[in-house]
């Protein structure tokens, strides 16, 4: 089964990375490729425990367990 979409407002560090987009409700997979493909922006530092938690979840279920950023 296919996880719930994410309310980005919720996160605030994936929040701040979707820029470019108006939707509110994100799905998680793409959620996961934005995560890795704008790391460089993410405030590690400010990163809330419940999205550190979103995180690993979407690296398990859509990176076998990793993430590759750069």
């Amino acid at each position: 089964m296919k996880p719930a979409f994410i309310n980005r407002h919720d996160y605030p560090e994936l929040d701040a990375i979707l820029w470019d987009r108006a939707d509110v409700h994100i799905d998680p997979e793409v959620a996961f490729h934005l995560y890795e493909e704008r790391w460089r922006f993410i405030a590690q530092d400010r990163l809330l425990d419940k999205e550190r938690t979103l995180i690993d979840e979407l690296a398990k279920t859509y990176g076998h367990g990793h993430m590759l950023v750069a």
